[in-house]
């Protein structure tokens, strides 16, 4: 269930977990200092310094130990060493003439301006003594790591500074934004480099309308045939582009990595930059039933649709995708109406205490993040389409966002995302639903909002629907947008 978390099993929570503290460090804050420095040079006839620019070139075996060779080349000046991104990564990296483990090393000058460091990373070592997908994990003779695990960035620290990277040995796959050959990010999103795989069992590309999912699947046994999780995967990735009426990127990577002797689907998460990258762990005795009645791989697509937040806004992005995922799972043919509205009436409750009490941004627990951003949503979700007679929706408001560029790989902060959601909405929904709930409680009646879209529970536990012309066109506007049209050909009748 989604109300688990699956936070026993890596001891850490799925859906991006540590997005917001890495975020936090890589959002870059000195872009309009920059700017105005470059203003000043120009004002005081001073030229500007050369603006510097990184080429990495990656390299690894084809089979383990995975030790990555990386050389890194920094031009225009500026750049004197390369820092390790990740700290747990520190006592794996090695660079001549270091002996002992630093997390800076000193750059070689090789030309004017010029900085290059040629160092390695076990890779294997780390993923022997993590096993954690956010540093490293073995599956079988593959391995994942996050790219910040192997890219030191330039030192000392600048926001902004374009780095190219080659990898220069087949068994590699990234998430990164491809550039031709290569791959490019900034300096400041190395904290939030999305997943790289080491020695995958197989790699395939998966159309989707204007974009392409990569689809890899690390070492390890499981009943379901290739064929099989690829079909599973297209039809989620496509289910995300219908809902955002676009994809929410050109590129994805989606990585199944198996769990031998588990059933199901435990865990799954996000990272952004500098193109959305997913890993979902995945039992060896999943049966193709268990793909669709779950939820994991459809909600960490979703997050590649909606804007990152530092320090502020987390409930939102985790309520959004919660609120939405079982949406577009019906709208899949995935599941039923009155399923969805089995979910919400079950779970919706688990948000009360930080929608009433403590405020949206002061959950005391993860289900105050997911569930009292899920029933955020909800209110501001009814609260628009019964102004707008079920023509407009919460997700008009996201559409808005992404097409603006408010995707996963960029930071927006929540009065940003609330002005064009509100916007596009053509009344101030969630600005309202902000002064009310965001820093501290106020009362929300569960049972009357849901007795106002005509779904009821007895004292049994059965749910009923009130199928009163209005209210049914109300939940249905609600679950598949409108017009009645139901779930795609060939899904479950509802």
């Amino acid at each position: 269930m989604r109300a688990l978390l699956v936070i026993a099993l890596l001891g850490g929570i799925g859906c991006g977990a540590e997005r917001d503290a890495r975020l936090r460090s890589s959002a870059p804050g000195g872009r309009a200092g920059s700017s105005q420095g470059k203003a000043g040079a120009a004002a005081s006839g001073k030229a500007a310094a050369p603006r510097t620019a990184c080429d990495y070139h990656v390299s690894a075996p084809a089979e383990p130990p995975y030790v990555v060779h990386v050389t890194a080349r920094c031009e225009g000046g500026g750049v004197n060493g390369f820092a390790s991104t990740e700290a747990r990564a520190v006592p794996f990296v090695t660079a001549t003439p270091t002996t002992e483990p630093t997390a800076i090393h000193a750059a070689t000058r090789v030309a004017p301006g010029v900085a290059e460091l040629t160092y390695t990373v076990d890779l294997d070592g780390l993923a022997q003594r993590e096993d954690d997908i956010d540093v490293a994990r073995r599956f079988g003779s593959s391995l994942v790591a996050p790219a910040s695990s192997f890219l030191l960035r330039p030192s000392p620290e600048q926001d902004d500074v374009p780095i190219t990277v080659h990898f220069d040995s087949p068994a590699i796959e990234s998430g990164l934004r491809r550039s031709g050959d290569a791959y490019t990010i900034l300096s400041h999103e190395l904290r939030v480099a999305t997943f790289t795989t080491f020695g995958a069992r197989e790699a395939r590309d998966l159309s989707i309308p204007g974009a392409s999912v990569r689809l890899v699947l690390l070492d390890g046994r499981l009943d379901l045939t290739a064929d099989e999780l690829a079909r599973w995967v297209t039809t989620a990735a496509r289910g995300v582009a219908d809902f955002f009426q676009r994809p929410p990127a050109s590129r994805t990577l989606v990585v199944l990595g198996p769990l031998s002797g588990r059933h199901g689907i435990p865990f799954g998460k996000m990272l952004p930059a500098t193109a959305p990258g997913v890993i979902v762990l995945l039992g060896e005795h999943t049966a193709p039933r268990e793909l669709t009645e779950d939820w994991v791989l459809v909600h960490e697509l979703f997050h590649a649709g909606t804007p990152s937040f530092v320090g502020e806004g987390k409930w939102y992005d985790e309520g959004l995708a919660t609120y939405f995922e079982p949406l577009i799972r019906a709208r899949l043919g995935w599941r039923s109406e009155a399923e969805v509205w089995r979910e919400f009436v079950t779970n919706m409750p688990r948000g009360l205490e930080a929608m009433t009490r403590r405020g949206l941004e002061h959950p005391g627990r993860y289900p105050d993040m997911y569930w009292g951003g899920g029933l955020f949503c909800l209110l501001a979700d009814v609260r628009a389409r019964t102004l707008s007679g079920g023509l407009v929706g919460l997700e008009d408001g996201l559409r808005a966002v992404l097409a603006e560029g408010g995707a996963a790989s960029e930071v927006w902060s929540l009065a940003r995302v609330t002005e064009v959601t509100d916007r596009a909405l053509y009344a101030p929904i969630l600005s309202e639903l902000e002064a009310a709930h965001l820093t501290a409680g106020s009362p929300v009646d569960l049972p009357a909002l849901f007795h106002s879209l005509g779904v009821t529970v007895d004292r049994k536990g059965e749910l009923h629907f009130d199928d009163e012309p209005s209210l049914l066109a109300l939940r249905h506007d609600l679950v598949y947008g409108p017009p009645l049209v139901g779930p795609v050909k060939g899904g479950a009748a509802h």
